[in-house]
């Protein structure tokens, strides 16, 4: 089943090699087909209004983060996003946004039918819309090799040195992340980085790229699920470091490990990768951050056995910089949590059952936690805050070989001040009915606000459409406050593209935040899969399902 996480979020750009699908397909078998249904769409009005969202100019329900035209268009899903408050043209923030776009964008799109690892910035406005979009540039070796793209798009922001990093997946005979750097004065070049959808995407970015964990094809059958980090730091071992946690497969395809790299924040160098899972071997979903202190910490899942409905125990690492290009000194990985009841499918979320191809589910919803680490008032305790989604009951139901159905999600909290060596109780983000899911985390440093946005279907009458809500932990406090609906219209979705080529469903949203340290200067940015465009397929009217922006200023 962790295998097959990542199999999901590398396929759905479709350029995975194909001996990679053949690997994958067999090593999970040829699964039953699973009673899950796609659920029509339809649009409808909320059981009350949501609060307006920012007094920057976004709707209450954001804005289509995109330039394709609605009619017939494709879907956008797994978003992330980043922020630099106020760095954009006008006094406006300046976000990045990434996505797998269903799209054949440009300079690859001569390919039909091949899905975007796709970028999008907002930079002359403050309405949650797009200004620019493309696809992440290709990447080069130093011997010559242009490296594919084949998914997992992820950006993150550099608020101390004014930069954006995006993270994602190579493959040219041998495996790589791809790291690329975006500043304020590349993406607001207008001359090399005009406004539209780019045809030479790599004049939005700086002209160094790098590629990191290189592993060839020889030692192993592939890299998934990357996660990135930097070190807001300007002085200190590994200062303005950036960090790539991947889950890496071994030759045989049979066990799974976490490797950790550290690069250079100009991207002149790379460490190699260091293993820091130890003697895990069905690992998956890691999550990487820095302290203020520059420490590295690192979040994945271990599950227990290769059953669906195994438990899923959650671990925790802690490193120390060595400064790129040597490697961090990692600490063995400590239990955080053992879930025997992992998130899976949200039950109620699909309507009534039918059989379809299991690549065609709605919503998967796996158990990946994320986390942030917050510097207390007293200047030397750091809290981390760990979010995940679970099964709130314990009778899951699901194909014995496939993904388990859960009939209630719940998003969920655990903390420690002692580096994850002691976790507090479970606490739940929400107690609404209906399904809570997509939990994500980003912290606002500049007041210590931690910020967690998901999705929730609690104001639905048939608890099947959704909305974004935003759920904050107060500095200095350790429980989550009443949540704040966002997003007032029912979503439906979040689903993958329709082109006919069968997208495979999100797993999570985008969330991040930005703040001067006053009140009503934070601005927390959501980017989400929903559908809030009016559109058409092959001249019938239909809501468009893509990827959304919007905002909450605090």
């Amino acid at each position: 089943m962790l295998i097959l996480h990542g199999f999901y979020n590398s396929l759905t750009c479709r350029r995975l090699p194909w001996f990679m699908v053949a690997y994958a397909m067999l090593f999970h078998r040829a699964a039953s087909p699973a009673a899950i249904l796609i659920a029509a769409l339809h649009v409808s009005a909320a059981a009350g209004q949501a609060p307006q969202p920012s007094a920057r100019g976004c709707l209450p329900n954001g804005n289509t983060f995109n330039l394709q035209a609605a009619k017939n268009a494709v879907g956008q899903f797994n978003e992330t996003v980043a922020v630099l408050l106020n760095a954009g043209s006008n006094g406006g923030d300046l976000v990045f946004g990434t996505a797998l776009d269903a799209r054949s964008l440009p300079p690859l799109g001569f390919l039909p039918g091949q899905d975007a690892d796709a970028f999008y910035v907002q930079r002359s406005n403050s309405s949650c819309a797009a200004d620019v979009e493309g696809e992440l540039p290709v990447i080069q070796s130093n011997t010559g090799d242009f490296y594919d793209i084949f998914g997992n798009p992820i950006v993150v922001a550099d608020q101390a040195h004014g930069a954006f990093f995006v993270a994602d997946l190579r493959y040219s005979g041998q495996f790589a992340v791809g790291l690329m750097k975006a500043t304020p004065a590349t993406l607001l070049n207008t001359a090399q980085c005009p406004n539209g959808t780019e045809t030479g995407p790599a004049f939005c970015f700086v002209s160094v790229a790098q590629l990191a964990n290189i592993v060839s094809f020889n030692t192993s059958s592939g890299l998934f699920s990357p996660s990135i980090a930097v070190d807001q730091r300007t002085t200190g071992t590994g200062a303005g470091d950036v960090y790539i946690a991947v889950v890496q497969n071994n030759a045989g395809g049979t066990v799974t490990s976490i490797s950790l790299s550290a690069c250079a924040n100009t991207l002149g160098n790379c460490s190699n990768p260091v293993k820091i899972s130890g003697s895990d071997a069905r690992t998956s979903n890691p999550w990487v951050q820095v302290r203020p202190d520059g420490g590295i910490t690192v979040s994945y899942v271990e599950r227990e056995a290769n059953t669906p409905t195994s438990a899923m125990d959650i671990r925790f690492v802690n490193c120390q910089p060595g400064g790129s290009p040597h490697t961090p000194t990692c600490t063995a990985p400590v239990p955080v949590v053992s879930e025997t009841q992992p998130a899976g499918i949200p039950g109620e979320v699909q309507l009534s059952p039918q059989y379809v191809n299991p690549l065609e589910l709605q919503a998967v919803d796996p158990t990946y936690p994320k986390h942030v680490d917050r510097l207390e008032s007293d200047g030397t305790t750091v809290t981390t805050f760990l979010v995940y989604d679970r099964c709130d009951k314990a009778d899951i139901t699901g194909d014995e070989i496939f993904i388990p159905l859960c009939p209630k999600t719940d998003v969920v909290m655990l903390s420690s001040t002692n580096g994850g060596a002691t976790w507090s109780p479970m606490q739940k983000v929400s107690s609404a009915a209906g399904q809570q899911f997509f939990g994500n985390v980003a912290l606002d440093a500049s007041t210590g606000t931690v910020n967690i946005a998901y999705y929730s279907t609690e104001n639905d009458t048939l608890k099947t459409s959704m909305q974004v809500f935003l759920a904050q932990v107060a500095p200095g406090e350790t429980s989550p406050g009443a949540p704040q609906q966002i997003t007032s219209t029912l979503y439906d979705g979040p689903l993958g593209g329709f082109n006919g080529n069968e997208e495979l469903p999100a797993s999570y949203l985008g969330v991040a935040v930005g703040g001067t340290g006053e009140a009503g200067q934070s601005h927390v940015y959501i980017h989400f899969s929903g559908s809030v465009t009016p559109g058409s397929y092959n001249g019938v009217p239909f809501f468009v399902t893509n990827n959304i922006l919007t905002s909450f200023q605090y």
